[in-house]
């Protein structure tokens, strides 16, 4: 993965609420060639919003297949939703 053990590794930590989704994606989901990374950020935030209610699985297909494109670099996404605080769905 890339990680060098002489660098400086610093951790963080924030609650989510109840039935938040935490996304996590390579680079490939959001960079394309002759376009700035922050489009393909923004583009990529604008979706997981509209889908916010979605299941995580129907979320990372959505998202996956927005573009309809030919992916440039290999991608992994993965979606974690936080625990409800009503019942168990």
């Amino acid at each position: 993965m890339g990680i060098d053990a002489s660098v400086s590794r610093f951790s963080h930590e924030h609650p989510l609420p109840p039935d938040s989704t935490l996304l996590l994606f390579t680079d490939g989901l959001v960079e394309r060639r002759g376009q700035d990374i922050d489009t393909g950020l923004d583009d990529l935030a604008e979706q997981a919003a509209r889908r916010a209610t979605a299941p995580p699985e129907d979320l990372c297909d959505a998202l996956i297949s927005r573009s309809r494109q030919v992916f440039d670099d290999d991608v992994a996404l993965l979606a974690l939703r936080t625990a409800s605080d009503g019942p168990a769905r």
